[in-house]
C-alpha cells in the first residue's frame, strides 16, 4: 500500500459507522465525528480534506472521489452518491451564518444569538463538483449534474444538467454515455468477484 494513505488498520482505529472494501484515505485528511461517518466501497480522500459530520451524519457512497482540500461541515446531514466527483477545493456546508446583520454570528456565540441555517445537502450519484466550487445547505445536486470550477451553488441543480457560476445557473445538459460506462464497470468488478 502506498505510504501516503492510511492502512487497513489505521483505517479501522478511526472509527468510522462503516467503512467499504478498498478504501484509500491520505494520512493528511482530519475527521470529527467519524463515528457518524459512513463511507462505501472504492472511495479515495485526498490530502487536507476535512469531513466533520453532524448529528444526522455524513454518507459517502461507492466509487466516490473526495479531492485534496475539500471540506464537508455543518450541522445537518450530507450524502454523496455513487460515483460522485468531488474535485479540489470544494467545500460543502450543510450550516451557513446569517450575513444580514440582524444576527451574530461564529461558533463563539451562543445559539440564541446566532441566525444559523442548518440544512441537509445531497449531491447525488455521478455528480461532479468542478474545482472550488461552494455548497451551501439545502441543495441538492441532482444525479449526474455537472458543476463547473468555482461556482457558488445556492438553489438545487436538476439532474444532468450542467451548471455555473457565482451564484450558479444552469448552461447546458450532460451527456448521458457516463452511466453505461458504469454499468460496464459495475458488470466486470461482478464478474471478477465470481
Amino acid at each position: 500500500m502506498n505510504a501516503n494513505f492510511l492502512s487497513p488498520e489505521e483505517l479501522e482505529q478511526i472509527g468510522f459507522a462503516s467503512m467499504g472494501r478498498d478504501v484509500r484515505i491520505s494520512r493528511q485528511a482530519l475527521f470529527f465525528a467519524p463515528e457518524r461517518i459512513r463511507i462505501g466501497n472504492n472511495i479515495r480522500i485526498d490530502s487536507f480534506c476535512i469531513l466533520s459530520a453532524g448529528e444526522p451524519g455524513l454518507y459517502v457512497g461507492r466509487n466516490v472521489h473526495v479531492s485534496a482540500y475539500t471540506s464537508i461541515l455543518g450541522r445537518s446531514a450530507v450524502c454523496i452518491g455513487d460515483f460522485a466527483t468531488i474535485s479540489v477545493r470544494c467545500s460543502i456546508f450543510s450550516s451557513n451564518d446569517d450575513y444580514t446583520g440582524e444576527t451574530m454570528t461564529n461558533p463563539t456565540v451562543p445559539a440564541e444569538f446566532r441566525g444559523a441555517t442548518n440544512a441537509p445537502v445531497h449531491i447525488e450519484q455521478h455528480a461532479i463538483l468542478g474545482a472550488g466550487t461552494v455548497v451551501l445547505p439545502g441543495v441538492r445536486v441532482g444525479e449526474s449534474a455537472a458543476i463547473g470550477a468555482g461556482s457558488l451553488l445556492k438553489v438545487d441543480v436538476p439532474p444532468f444538467r450542467i451548471a455555473a457560476g457565482v451564484p450558479a445557473r444552469l448552461l447546458g445538459h450532460r451527456s448521458r454515455r457516463h452511466r453505461l460506462l458504469a454499468e460496464e464497470l459495475l458488470r466486470r468488478a461482478h464478474q471478477r468477484a465470481q
